[in-house]
């Protein structure tokens, strides 16, 4: 089961709670059709077809509660069976004379809310199809078609209303998007600014000092000058391997035409190179937006950077498998550790953490002192 998002959680909250009202009011409805003499089949079938839409609508809500509130493709199989069994209870409960057909009105704008614009055109098609199914019997009747067509006007008017709330939505979701990303990279810059002046910056500036040194004595004293090169060879070599890591991580991301397994594979690669660290790997082939590559791919780097800079460790392992619609990863070394609460303001762990719940993911730090660090992270796959 993958780990729930407050956020995705109260969404699909929002969506159920109004489609969990809907079956109470046809539970109640039902006596009163057959009262009315409206029921075309016996009160048991019409609970029989009652409770298929319970039963959809509980596998709806254990599906999201299990995906961590994100019901993905598979929410529109939900949606497609809501639809077609309110056909069903409106065609059995008085066709024209029904007034099951008001649930329309509380699918369409619900899922608009939460669904793409394209979505909601799709489903305010099905809906006209599917009331205009139910009623087709009725058609004899004189006034059928003003009736159908009066109704399926007025569900299209707030289709198009709930669409244009729904596109408000995604272009808010760009927005700010955009803005995160914004700050993303200014924060980044800030990172490897202060990383060029703390790090780099007094290594090279260490080594010319020595370096200058050297310059003096090799004359009087050459075994010291041979001495101050040995050491300053390595140090020369942590620098430049740093100066090259700054630029990796400044560089535009770009993925690999072999798929999102062959950039992972390089860049582990190419780290286990540079260090000297053993480096585990175990990734899967999945298929993942651009986004969420790139976001994986980042967090990877960090916290293989990380193993390299604190943590003193001489084996570390990358895992990248799907579990669900979401994608885990975990990095884990058999370094020295740390407190966990103690570093929580760290950049680089923000930074990683920030990347995850952007895309409506999240990351989760264990460590102790002595007993190296595992770092876990779930993002949707789709």
């Amino acid at each position: 089961m993958s780990s729930p998002d407050p956020g995705r959680m109260a969404d699909l909250w929002q969506v159920n709670k109004y489609l969990w009202l809907c079956l109470l009011v046809a539970a109640l409805y039902i006596p009163v059709a057959r009262d009315q003499g409206l029921l075309s089949v016996s009160v048991p079938a019409a609970y029989g077809i009652l409770f298929l839409a319970v039963a959809n609508g509980g596998l709806r809500t254990w599906s999201g509660w299990r995906q961590g509130g994100y019901n993905g493709p598979r929410g529109w199989i939900f949606t497609v069976t809501d639809v077609i069994l309110v056909a069903v209870g409106i065609h059995v409960t008085g066709q024209l004379r029904s007034e099951l057909w008001l649930v329309f009105y509380v699918i369409l704008i619900s899922e608009s809310l939460y669904a793409l614009p394209g979505q909601t055109s799709v489903l305010m098609s099905l809906i006209t199809a599917a009331y205009a199914a139910a009623t087709w019997s009725s058609r004899a009747e004189p006034a059928w078609l003003q009736i159908v067509a009066t109704r399926l006007v007025l569900l299209l008017i707030v289709g198009s209303f709930a669409r244009r709330l729904s596109m408000a939505r995604e272009h808010r979701n760009q927005e700010l998007a955009q803005l995160s990303a914004q700050v993303a990279a200014s924060e980044e810059r800030a990172r490897i600014a202060r990383e060029v002046h703390d790090g780099l910056g007094h290594a090279l500036v260490a080594s010319i000092l020595r370096l200058e040194l050297c310059r003096r004595i090799i004359r009087k004293n050459p075994g010291e000058a041979e001495a101050i090169l040995e050491e300053e060879v390595p140090a020369l070599r942590a620098a430049w391997n740093e100066g090259r890591d700054l630029a990796f991580h400044l560089r535009p991301w770009e993925p690999d035409p072999a798929g999102f397994s062959a950039t992972v594979r390089r860049h582990v690669s190419r780290f286990a190179e540079r260090t000297g660290i053993a480096v585990d790997l175990e990734v899967a082939e999945v298929r993942l937006p651009q986004d969420t590559q790139m976001a994986l791919t980042r967090i990877l780097q960090e916290a293989l950077t990380n193993v390299a800079k604190h943590a003193g460790a001489a084996r570390a392992t990358v895992r990248i498998v799907p579990a669900g619609s979401w994608v885990a990863a975990c990095i884990e070394d058999d370094g020295r550790g740390f407190d966990p609460a103690a570093c929580d303001g760290s950049f680089g762990l923000h930074a990683m953490r920030q990347r995850a719940e952007k895309l409506g993911g999240r990351m989760v730090v264990e460590s102790a002192p002595d007993r190296g660090t595992r770092i876990r992270v779930e993002l949707p796959a789709s």
